[in-house]
């Protein structure tokens, strides 16, 4: 399973250069173009993003990111820096990527690189690529068949604790089923409402890690598997990187997430307006 920290700045320039270190830059390319942090190899985390995660889709996810990690020039013990512009929801995305690819160490630039006040550069770097042989980490990942299968178990039980906790990390009017960014409003039956806000302070940089903990443990117990989704897996991803700062090791996300189960009539809906 792999270590999750936060870079600060002030880490970064001490560390930079380090043969072990590579800083991944995840903004768009026109952003990276115009200047990024010297030594930054540059991403496009919708690589990442899938609709679906049937077999076919999970296969062609395990292909691009074995290409995308070894063109990146990254082995599985590298430590591995993603930053973003801020503390936006891409730079989670690609750091939940890699951490379900094997990679073991991750660590997320606090701030993104708008909180950079050193040196930025046009020039990209040289790098040696590797044959980056993807692991999938099965216990970050969670199928829609996963979520159903906990759906279904819990009505069965609903008195029953939990083994697995399906948590909603979209906007409080998504969850609601006011707004939808896919064929049906509502929810996932039985997900618990998160709301994203706790996972950032007032400077835009992650909450404390007792913060993120007290948090989370109003939604999830500690022995239960927390399987988070959004609309997309963007914001599903940050929440993810949030419990994991928090010591929530047992944390997926279903990386579909709405834009799978709300457009499949296989899959049921709590549609209640609440």
């Amino acid at each position: 399973m792999a270590i999750f920290e936060l870079a600060t700045p002030e880490w970064l320039a001490q560390h930079a250069g380090q043969r072990d270190l590579i800083l991944i830059d995840t903004r768009p390319a026109a952003d990276y173009w115009a200047g990024h942090i010297p030594g930054a190899r540059h991403i496009e985390p919708s690589l990442f993003a899938i609709a679906s995660t049937d077999a076919s889709s999970l296969a062609r996810l395990h292909a691009i990111l074995g290409w995308s990690l070894s063109a990146l020039g990254i082995s599985r013990d590298s430590r591995v820096v993603v930053g973003g512009a801020q503390n936006e929801v891409n730079a989670s995305r690609v750091a939940w990527a890699l951490a379900y690819a094997g990679v073991e160490r991750i660590a997320l630039l606090d701030g993104g690189i708008e909180a950079w006040t050193g040196e930025r550069t046009t020039v990209a770097p040289a790098v040696t690529a590797t044959a980056y042989t993807v692991v999938p980490q099965a216990g970050y990942l969670a199928t829609a068949d996963e979520v159903l299968a906990a759906v279904e178990k819990q009505a069965e039980a609903p008195s029953a604790q939990a083994g697995v906790r399906i948590i909603d990390a979209r906007s409080r009017e998504e969850y609601a089923g006011r707004r939808s960014n896919a064929g049906r409003t509502g929810r996932v039956p039985g997900a618990r409402f998160w709301d994203a806000a706790v996972e950032l302070g007032a400077d835009g940089r992650f909450a404390a890690a007792g913060q993120l903990a007290a948090a989370a443990k109003d939604i999830v117990a500690a022995e239960e598997r927390a399987v988070v989704y959004c609309g997309g897996g963007g914001r599903a991803a940050r929440t993810f990187i949030a419990l994991q700062l928090a010591g929530h090791t047992g944390a997926a996300v279903y990386p579909a997430s709405w834009n799978e189960w709300g457009t499949s009539e296989r899959y049921p809906v709590d549609a209640a307006v609440i």
